[in-house]
């Protein structure tokens, strides 16, 4: 099931944060993966061998490749998990499961209304997968963390081989917050805000010009008093789709956020059809599936459509 509100993140939603500010009301909250003070975080698990984690790895590639099918995307998951389990230093494989735990929440079970806590506990581990990788990645980084340093400034001591993870952790943690509520959004979004902005300065074409598609959201969804900025928002979401213009996730949000927001139909109409029309295959086998999840977002914003606009 998608979630239209998501899509729009309307006046009605921000005037919830706007009642939380004045209450002092709290989101959830979520047990980070340096909140845990277990060897090795928890994530120890029996050993394998160097050879055994290479052929584990490349099985659990391989099955990457079908995530389309659930099936094959949970092998992948239990492939990237044996592997950390047994060396929870390789920080490369727990973006991979961030990422892989994303796709499972963000692209199977949002459309299943029977799964959505089942939606919220995979964001939650895609999260914390994310979180763990971060702390095997940088010592330093995993010492402030556990001091209490708050993330926005813990940081600033990562360079640019942290932004796979930064990404899913926040791509994870943004999704389990707006599903959670609008206090819980609004205790996260900061930081969210901060991390997305050093990868934009790190890497800003990663995942398919990623960063710039964060944006384009955050200043189309934040009323003016939040930061909203409907100009900022159109340039960011125009240089993400200038470079990837055949990543369909960049043309949902573009119609569901901004041209929602500025209250064009006739935008909203140009890239919800273009991904409807289009060929998931477009940017190459690499982009098919999470085209294919896209397709079927654009589906659902051209069924409420005539809603959206006045």
């Amino acid at each position: 099931m998608v979630k239209t509100a998501e899509s729009r993140a309307g006046a009605r939603g921000w005037m919830t944060i706007v009642v939380a500010l004045a209450l002092g009301a709290c989101g959830g909250s979520r047990d980070a993966a340096w909140d845990d003070t277990t060897p090795e975080g928890g994530s120890g698990g029996p050993a394998i061998s160097a050879d055994q984690a290479a052929s584990t790895l490349e099985t659990a590639n391989t099955a990457w490749e079908g995530r389309d099918d659930l099936a094959q995307l949970q092998a992948a998951i239990d492939g990237y998990s044996q592997v950390v389990q047994s060396d929870p230093s390789d920080h490369e494989t727990w973006a991979r499961l961030s990422r892989a735990e994303y796709f499972k929440a963000d692209c199977h079970l949002r459309f299943d209304e029977a799964q959505q806590e089942e939606m919220m506990n995979t964001f939650q581990r895609g999260t914390q997968a994310a979180e763990r990788g971060l702390m095997a990645l940088s010592p330093e980084f995993k010492e402030k963390m556990q001091a209490g340093t708050l993330m926005q400034d813990a940081i600033t001591v990562l360079d640019e081989t942290s932004v796979p993870l930064l990404y899913w952790r926040a791509s994870n943690l943004g999704k389990w917050a707006s599903a959670d509520g609008f206090a819980t959004l609004l205790s996260y979004k900061d930081e969210i805000r901060a991390v997305m902005a050093q990868c934009l300065e790190q890497d800003r074409d990663y995942f398919h010009w990623g960063p710039d598609r964060y944006f384009g959201v955050f200043f189309a969804r934040a009323p003016a008093f939040a930061g909203g900025d409907l100009e900022r928002s159109k340039q960011h979401f125009e240089a993400s789709l200038s470079r990837e213009p055949n990543y369909f996730g960049t043309h949902v949000l573009m119609a569901g956020d901004y041209a929602v927001k500025a209250q064009d139909r006739a935008l909203f109409d140009e890239h919800v059809n273009f991904v409807l029309d289009g060929d998931p295959m477009s940017g190459g086998a690499e982009l098919g599936p999470e085209n294919r999840c896209e397709v079927r977002k654009a589906q659902a914003l051209q069924a409420e459509a005539d809603s959206f606009f006045e």
